[in-house]
C-alpha cells in the first residue's frame, strides 16, 4: 500500500477489521482488513472524506465511526453518513451509541469562568438509539422491538427491557434481558 499523503492519525475499529488514516491535507481514508487474501495493509475503501480533524471508532460496535469535517459531526454506519450535526466539540469517547466531545476551545478561552466542568461535555446520540426513543414514545413496543430486531446493539435492547418493565409487559422484558445477556434482570 502507498499512501498519496504524510498520515496525520490513524485509528483501529473494536474488533480490527477496519482502519482509518486521516493525512496532513485532512482526508480521511479507510481500510477494510476482513479478507486476509488481501495482505497485510486490506483493501483500500472507496470511500474519502475531505477537511476531517478528527475521527473516532465506536468501541463496541466495528461499523460505526464518528468524524469532525470543519464544524459538523458525522457519524458513519457501515459507511453510510447519517445527518450532520453542528458541533465545535473534540471527540473522546463513542461507546453505547453516544458520541461524547469535549469543548476544549471553551475551556482555554477562560478557565477561570467555568463554575461546572460537566457543562463542556457534549453527548450526542447515533440515529438508531433517538429512533427506538422516538418509537418507545409515539408507537407501541412492538413496534420497537420490531425496529431494535433489525439494528441489535445492547444499549437498544437495554431500552426496550426499562420500557416493557416500565409498562408491565414481562414477556418482553425477559427477552430483552436474555438478549443482552443480563440473567439477573430476569
Amino acid at each position: 500500500m502507498q499512501l498519496r499523503h504524510r498520515p496525520y492519525d490513524m485509528r483501529l475499529n473494536c474488533d480490527g477489521t477496519k482502519y482509518s488514516i486521516i493525512d496532513l491535507n485532512g482526508v480521511v481514508s479507510f481500510f477494510d482488513m476482513s479478507d486476509p487474501t488481501d495482505g497485510p495493509s486490506g483493501t483500500h475503501l472507496a470511500q474519502e472524506r475531505k477537511e476531517v480533524w478528527s475521527l473516532i471508532w465506536s468501541t463496541d460496535n466495528p461499523g460505526l465511526c464518528a468524524l469532525m469535517e470543519k464544524n459538523r459531526l458525522f457519524i458513519l454506519k457501515n459507511s453510510e453518513s447519517e445527518e450532520p450535526i453542528l458541533s465545535a466539540g473534540y471527540l473522546c469517547d463513542f461507546t453505547d451509541l453516544e458520541v461524547k466531545s469535549v469543548l476544549l476551545d471553551e475551556i482555554l478561552k477562560d478557565p477561570e469562568e467555568i463554575k461546572n466542568i460537566e457543562e463542556m461535555f457534549v453527548s450526542y446520540e447515533q440515529k438508531n438509539l433517538r429512533d427506538t426513543r422516538e418509537i418507545l414514545t409515539s408507537l407501541s413496543i412492538k413496534e420497537a422491538v420490531d425496529f431494535v430486531e433489525k439494528n441489535s446493539h445492547r444499549r437498544l435492547w437495554k431500552l426496550i427491557s426499562e420500557s416493557a418493565l416500565d409498562k408491565l409487559n414481562y414477556g418482553i422484558a425477559e427477552r430483552a434481558f436474555v438478549k443482552i445477556e443480563d440473567y439477573a434482570g430476569v
